[in-house]
């Protein structure tokens, strides 16, 4: 039998990690990108991107809440907020998709990694939630394993779906999506740089 206070953490972790994993967001843009240009398997390379980024993010981010403070997180929220209107452009003026998967240049790791180090909102999380959490778990592996679990899990499923009906938005419905796909990395963008503004106009 699992202690319930294992279960429990196991539990929270886990409704976190899907609630991360399903909202949109620019790591989710990114999952979708990749899966419609390079196929499912590049797309899940970034749905896995958290378990390369949080690790260190989860012991940084205590740091970088206690040293840079707020004024520090805003900072990187610009840094960001440059990432993705890049990113966006370059999903805007992305190829003709091809219905043959191809993985030369996809880049998915590296792209997944820089997005999620430039994304502010996991050091929120880690900080304001995550940290606090881990601090009261009776398991910490128990958290960790649900969050992950679900968290990453969630996005590979993502990168599946897309994957399966993928043939269907070959021609303007592709064109279509990977407009939206860039128009809403910079819609984050803009909400990065909006956060950004009113920290240090408070701060200032």
């Amino acid at each position: 039998m699992v202690p319930l206070a294992v279960l429990a953490d196991l539990l929270t972790g886990a409704t976190l990690g899907a609630a991360g994993g399903l909202a949109p967001g620019p790591l989710t843009a990114l999952v979708i990108s990749q899966t419609l240009r390079h196929g499912p398997l590049e797309g899940s390379k970034v749905g896995v991107a958290p378990l390369v980024t949080d690790g260190p993010l989860l012991l940084g981010s205590a740091w970088l809440a206690t040293s840079l403070g707020s004024e520090g997180l805003a900072w990187i929220s610009l840094l960001g907020s440059v990432f993705l209107v890049w990113l966006g452009w370059h999903t805007l003026r992305a190829p003709p998709l091809e219905v043959e998967e191809s993985e030369a240049g996809a880049g998915s790791v590296w792209k997944a990694v820089v997005t999620n180090v430039l994304n502010p909102h996991p050091y929120i999380f880690w900080v304001t939630v995550g940290g606090p959490l881990i601090a009261q778990a009776d398991s910490v592996a128990g958290f960790l394993l649900g969050f992950f679990g679900t968290l990453c899990g969630s996005k590979v499923l993502i990168a599946v779906a897309v994957g399966r009906f993928r043939e269907l938005l070959v021609g303007r419905a592709w064109a279509v999506v990977m407009a939206l796909l860039g128009l809403a990395m910079w819609v984050f963008a803009g909400l990065f740089v909006a956060d950004a503004l009113k920290v240090l106009s408070q701060s200032g």
